[in-house]
């Protein structure tokens, strides 16, 4: 039997790692709505920064997953974080994304969060619904046809939110 994995804070050494996690993930084209031709640096500036708190999933020596944490809105929205998960394809099913998940909602508390919010979670994403709602994530909206997925074409895209 395998160990868990490690959930640590990044270091600037994983950057690599985590933009090579998030491009493979971009590119299904079934979990964010970002472009695959989104180049690092466009990534960088919003995500993929040590500015942002980011956690990596640490097994058998590789980076397994990522989250990220930042606020949702600037200014006077800022008391709301927003975050995006991701886990490499190799380590899928094995738990890391509920992992990741509790350490991040830990993480983002201890940093003076109040709520955690996610504005578009894609329906066809029946995993992440499920991981979400088991912590108590409530669904507020739904935006109808909001993602167009790559073989199910347009799908309705939900809207979480929990005081953390």
């Amino acid at each position: 039997m395998k160990p868990p994995p490690t959930i640590r804070p990044a270091t600037h050494s994983d950057l690599d790692d985590i933009w090579r996690i998030w491009k493979e993930v971009m590119e299904q084209d079934v979990y964010y709505p970002y472009d695959p031709a989104y180049t690092r640096q466009q990534i960088e500036a919003g995500w993929i920064n040590l500015d942002n708190l980011i956690g990596v999933a640490e097994l058998e020596g590789r980076v397994a997953g990522a989250y990220i944490v930042k606020p949702n809105q600037p200014g006077y929205g800022s008391h709301v974080a927003n975050a995006a998960y991701m886990v490499d394809t190799p380590f899928r099913n094995m738990g890391i994304g509920k992992l990741l998940c509790a350490h991040s909602l830990q993480a983002a508390k201890a940093a003076g969060y109040r709520a955690m919010q996610f504005n578009l979670v894609v329906s066809t994403n029946t995993a992440a619904v499920k991981v979400w709602e088991s912590f108590g994530f409530q669904r507020i909206g739904i935006v109808p046809e909001g993602f167009f997925h790559r073989e199910k074409g347009f799908v309705d895209a939900y809207i979480y939110f929990r005081f953390l």
